[in-house]
């Protein structure tokens, strides 16, 4: 089908090293439950410095409950700019009661 034609062409530009392709595979793998290589080519997009990437493996991470990671790639992004990771980051520290580092 469409999905599986789509996860074909994101593979091979992600694998050419096409960052966004990398990054829009995770999104397709967590989207058909593949958390697993999801969270491989979130962190493949993001350590190259995908903010979009970082935002979704802290989100995969937190919904893992590996806070520490999820905070981790939350504040990349956040520090890159990213509104969402901003929130997340904000929501996560006051649920681990570091409301200090919100103010």
């Amino acid at each position: 089908g469409r999905i599986e034609e789509a996860e074909q062409w994101y593979r091979r530009a992600a694998e050419a090293g096409a960052i966004d392709a990398m990054s829009y595979l995770g999104v397709l793998l967590k989207q058909a439950g593949r958390i697993e290589e999801a969270e491989q080519w979130y962190r493949h997009a993001s350590e190259a410095g995908d903010t979009d990437a970082m935002y979704n493996l802290g989100v995969l991470l937190e919904q893992a409950g590996r806070i520490e990671e999820a905070e981790r790639w939350y504040r990349r992004a956040a520090e890159a700019g990213d509104a969402d990771a901003r929130y997340n980051l904000g929501i996560l520290l006051m649920q681990t009661g570091r409301t200090k580092e919100t103010e």
